[in-house]
């Protein structure tokens, strides 16, 4: 019983220690399009400024990425995604940075726990 018992922890062990890293390593993986598309909340209408004082007033809102770069396509006008000061009020940019940084740790951080977890189960299957 007592084997069952320990057998059952270290593989429970092993296996949150996969799912961590697994889940660190998609939190890392995040493509920045996907980060502002989540940024952008849905709405009826969308009130755009950008970094010129130029003021957009627009229903649908296109995410586009060409040569590395994301640009927000805008009634048949595309203005580059680091131009746009805010979108329905909230300073996209700043979020997207807050998203990216906050992903980034996470995911270091869930993936260093589950490569602990793994080291350590394997070093307790010896001695237990």
């Amino acid at each position: 019983m007592k084997k069952a018992v320990s057998s059952l922890f270290f593989y429970s062990m092993v296996l949150s220690g996969i799912i961590f890293i697994l889940y660190g390593y998609h939190l890392l993986l995040k493509k920045e399009i996907d980060i502002y598309r989540e940024s952008i909340k849905k709405s009826d209408f969308y009130r755009i400024e950008t970094i010129y004082n130029g003021h957009y007033l627009t229903e649908k809102i296109d995410l586009i990425e060409k040569n590395g770069k994301i640009y927000i396509h805008i009634n048949d006008r595309k203005i580059p995604a680091y131009r746009i000061k805010s979108i329905n009020s909230v300073n996209i940019n700043a979020e997207v940075v807050k998203k990216v940084s906050r992903n980034g740790t996470m995911g270091i951080i869930l993936a260093a726990v589950g490569g602990i977890l793994i080291i350590l189960s394997l070093i307790l299957k010896d001695f237990i």
